[in-house]
């Protein structure tokens, strides 16, 4: 063990040193005198050997009363921190050492009392949570609905008796093992991954279908994430009821109404043909026709209205679809996004069944999806596949609509369909192939955060930036719809890029051969380093908290300038854009020198300066819907639309290449110039 210099051996050194010294003096004093030699060498052996002695038996002495008390009470400290019975050391006992003893007890005294109080708390905050649990556990178990609760990596964290009873025929289910067990993974992943996308639905929840992995039960169920300090999600909660009851009641009530139908159709028709009343026998045989339509309606109303079903994003739903398909078919994503209303699962199955067959019929391995909808639809919507290839029969369509879906617990494709907004499918014969046409029915629930109408983005004036310097070589050439071309917007924390205003938000969406790739879109919200004003935040929507785990622009402008490469650039208002994208480019060494298109210039040049120009009043003269407002993604698509229309504009006045649109373009940038000015 090694010395530690403190205590009474530093003194006990020193006197031992002394003693040595005072010796040594001595014996050199003593030799100038009478003592001869050797008594004197004897002498100072005899004093040194005394000095030893000396320093052994005190150093003994104080290694008895102090060293090995310490040694001791320090056990005796020990005990007390962990042990339990004691309270205190005996301070009679270690006298010699005082006044530690007395420190030692009253730390000893604050610690037990801090165990008491901790151990009280814990007690406290046990039966807390024992009644809490209790609760928890009546309140779930008096539910008449299964209750199963779970973690990121969908381990069972809670469930209910109900649950228990529901699933158990197909698994035991226990807390840690995967929900995999006993309910088919693919609906459960799906609808996890829509409301992970869907902040505004997360806390209420989505409904949907899923069906246990023996397919032996369908459930109907609702899911509803979990978040933790930050938003960060943490897992979610299923609410399960067997839907195995209802489902065989409507689908009873269905046929029954099918044979009702059908069974009265068929008197009808031979009572018109064969009547001499013909007009009475037409007027009742029409009240009659009437009366089975209404039924037949009401019917299916009722039927749509039980299953389980929410507003759906179109591009989001579709690009589900896609990624079922896998590599073996190319599917892309077209269009722009419209609200569908239904139960995303179970019509990703459908479409994706109906893609399938169409393909090993038609041997087609590239498609195209889009959504639409409209007052032309009669308020309705529709989801499309087109193929290059042949034609379908048309009964060959009605046995694919026949076909059980195994996910869906045997439920057929039609059934599906039926449920949301009929089975009439429409085939159509385009140029080259063909297409079929779904009926959906449009979304009914707002979305997006409820803001007041706002004023349009402020003209940004430096139309500097919109010269295009030199010719466009080899695309100048090209005809304007075979060119790419990405469409893009921004949302930023203020109107003066120059005055310390950054961007939050930036989104492109690219156009191949005139399709809008809504599948293909690049969006991104960006840390701007700098608080966001509460005037920008009522136009985007982007909160410090939204943007405070975001990657910073220098991450985010690589990647964006990586995904317009070899494009052509297009925005409203671009200069306002492109500012805030080229004052970087020094620092970060980058470059954003595609050649760009500005619709609203184009605009100016098409309408006249008579009327408005702003994305708004442009989509109204054109008949385009506008969906998220005020987003970067939502602005990038409309624009895209805009381009679009504009494109037919100006091949319908002799501008069909890129060069004859710059062109214009620069005509039109001098002119708007001169009329601001003016």
């Amino acid at each position: 063990m090694p010395v530690k210099w403190r205590g009474p051996l530093p003194w006990l050194a020193a006197a031992f040193a002394s003693d040595v010294i005072v010796t040594v003096a001595a014996t050199f004093f003593l030799t100038r005198g009478v003592v001869d030699h050797e008594e004197l060498i004897a002498l100072a052996l005899v004093s040194l050997a005394g000095a030893f002695v000396l320093f052994a038996v005190s150093w003994k002495i104080v290694e008895f009363l102090t060293v090995r008390s310490i040694r001791r009470m320090a056990a005796e400290v020990r005990a007390i921190a962990y042990g339990a019975g004691r309270e205190a050391v005996d301070a009679e006992r270690y006298a010699m050492i005082s006044p530690l003893p007395e420190a030692v007890n009253e730390v000893c005294a604050r610690m037990i009392r801090a165990r008491t109080d901790l151990s009280d708390g814990l007690s406290a905050a046990t039966r807390k949570s024992e009644e809490n649990s209790s609760r928890l556990a009546a309140i779930l178990n008096d539910l008449h609905e299964g209750v199963v609760v779970c973690n990121q990596r969908h381990q069972l964290v809670l469930y209910n008796q109900v649950a228990f009873d529901i699933l158990r025929g197909t698994a035991e289910l226990g807390l840690g093992r995967s929900l995999f067990v006993t309910l088919a993974k693919g609906p459960v992943v799906h609808m996890f991954d829509v409301l992970g996308n869907r902040p505004d639905m997360a806390i209420r929840g989505m409904p949907f279908l899923v069906g246990t992995t023996d397919d032996r039960v369908l459930l109907q169920a609702r899911m509803t994430l979990i978040r933790g300090e930050g938003g960060t999600v943490t897992g979610y909660v299923i609410t399960l009821v067997d839907a195995g009851p209802q489902l065989a009641a409507l689908a009873g009530r269905e046929a029954l109404l099918r044979d009702v139908a059908e069974d009265v159709e068929a008197p009808l028709r031979r009572m018109l043909d064969s009547a001499g009343d013909e007009a009475l026998v037409r007027r009742e045989g029409a009240t009659i026709a009437e009366a089975i339509r209404r039924v037949t309606e009401g019917y299916q109303r009722m039927l749509s209205g039980w299953w389980p079903m929410a507003d759906i994003n179109s591009t989001e739903f579709l690009s589900f679809v896609v990624a079922r398909l896998g590599d073996e078919i190319r599917a892309t994503v077209i269009g722009l996004p419209v609200w569908l209303h239904g139960d995303s699962h179970s019509l990703v199955l459908a479409v994706e069944s109906l893609v399938r067959r169409t393909a090993d019929q038609v041997g087609a391995v590239e498609f195209d999806l889009s959504a639409g909808g409209g007052e032309a639809d009669e308020g309705g919507a529709w989801v499309e596949f087109a193929w290059a290839g042949g034609m379908v029969e048309p009964a060959l369509i009605d046995r694919w609509l026949a076909q059980p879906l195994a996910a869906l617990g045997g439920m057929t494709v039609g059934d599906v369909l039926q449920h949301h907004a009929g089975a009439r499918l429409r085939q159509d014969r385009l140029d080259g192939g063909g297409a079929l046409r779904l009926p959906m029915r449009r979304g009914i629930e707002q979305h997006g955060r409820a803001r007041q109408p706002l004023p349009g983005r402020p003209e940004f004036y430096d139309l500097s930036l919109l010269e295009q310097g030199g010719d466009a070589g080899a695309l100048g050439g090209r005809p304007l719809r075979s060119l790419t071309y990405v469409v893009f917007d921004t949302e930023t924390t203020g109107l003066h890029p120059s005055q310390g205003d950054r961007i939050v938000s930036i989104a492109g969406i690219r156009i191949v051969n005139g399709r809008i790739l809504s599948g293909e879109s690049f969006n991104r919200i960006v840390n701007p380093g700098r608080p966001i004003p509460a005037e920008s935040v009522q136009f985007h929507g982007i909160t410090d908290d939204m943007v405070k785990d975001k990657p910073p622009v220098e991450v985010v402008l690589p990647q964006f300038r990586n995904y317009i490469e070899g494009s052509v650039l297009v925005a409203h208002n671009a200069a306002f854009d492109l500012k805030f994208l080229r004052m970087r480019e020094q620092e970060m060494g980058l470059r954003f020198d595609n050649w760009v298109l500005d619709t609203m210039i184009l605009s100016n040049f098409l309408d006249g300066p008579e009327l408005s120009h702003s994305l708004d009043a442009i989509c109204e003269r054109y008949g385009i819907e506008i969906t998220d407002r005020h987003t970067a993604l939502g602005d990038a698509m409309v624009t895209a639309a805009v381009l679009l229309r504009q494109i037919e504009a100006l091949e319908a006045r002799g501008i069909d290449t890129l060069d004859k649109a710059f062109k214009t373009l620069n005509i039109a940038m001098i002119l708007h110039e001169r009329q601001r000015v003016l």
